[in-house]
């Protein structure tokens, strides 16, 4: 008889995540999966080496599965969205967009370092040179003209620079869609049992939660009480209704075109 093991699931360890799992994390909602928080990047690695049965992964880690349609499940209803301006995701440049010539790039970042390149391609045609770095550095200070920052860190430094773009804001004025930053996504042959349904009451009760989880965390990020609750209540959204489902295919459909994803790849929900 084999003994049961705990689900191991895997959240974002920003900010813009702790609406959905603050109910798990302050023991509100009784559980008994494994609760483990990552940068985005760390968390498509673990979901694709076997070391979680369930992450929030960011969405283009989802069609470069290794096999297209299969496996990976989208858990419904829930996600990390903009429609419109999203703040925690800027592209900082001391120089004016179409003079940038070399950005460096956040590591802990998937999708959006694939939306800031569909962004430089299909409205400003541009392809500079990209370089890594750390999440840690200042906008002012890296040796590229620009650097995209995300999550925690792009909301410590707006403003830094000149010039910044919202690669959210741009990418509604580009599309008139939402975008989708990440999904709950499930392993094929994963037995979830009463998890989906505990992730969207999580959801529920955290999004009433909003004005004391930003009370908490700006005291921890350092950040004001008053840039935490606007931020979380009017530009992070949590839905994945059809709008936001069309967001992702089309930005799917450019990320091909791009080459930043191959193609036969379909949306499977659990």
């Amino acid at each position: 008889m084999v003994q049961k093991s705990r689900l191991r699931v895997g959240a974002v360890s920003f900010l813009n995540t702790k609406p959905l799992i603050y109910p798990l994390l302050n023991g509100e909602l009784p559980t008994d999966i494994a609760l483990s928080v990552h940068v985005p990047s760390r968390l498509a690695t673990l979901l694709r080496e076997g070391e979680l049965d369930v992450g929030l992964i960011p969405i283009i880690e989802y069609f470069r599965a290794k096999h297209p349609g299969a496996g990976y499940r989208i858990l419904p209803g829930i996600s990390i969205a903009s429609h419109g301006s999203v703040q925690s995701i800027q592209l900082f440049s001391r120089v004016p967009i179409q003079d940038i010539q070399c950005i460096a790039l956040d590591t802990s970042s998937r999708s959006s370092i694939a939306l800031l390149k569909i962004l430089l391609a299909e409205k400003y045609q541009l392809q500079p040179e990209f370089t890594p770095c750390a999440p840690s550095v200042h906008p002012a200070a890296v040796e590229p003209e620009a650097v995209l920052l995300i999550g925690d860190a792009a909301l410590r430094h707006l403003g830094a620079t000149e010039y910044s773009v919202d690669l959210g804001a741009e990418w509604h004025e580009l599309t008139g869609m939402p975008f989708v930053y990440a999904c709950w996504v499930a392993r094929g042959g994963v037995c979830l049992g009463d998890t989906p349904n505990l992730l969207r009451q999580a959801k529920a009760r955290g999004i009433e939660q909003i004005p004391e989880i930003a009370r908490i965390e700006a005291q921890k990020l350092g950040l004001s009480e008053t840039l935490c609750r606007d931020y979380l209540q009017h530009h992070i959204h949590y839905d994945l209704d059809e709008s936001e489902i069309a967001g992702i295919e089309l930005f799917y459909k450019l990320a091909v075109k791009n080459g930043l994803a191959a193609p036969g790849h379909s949306l499977s929900f659990h």
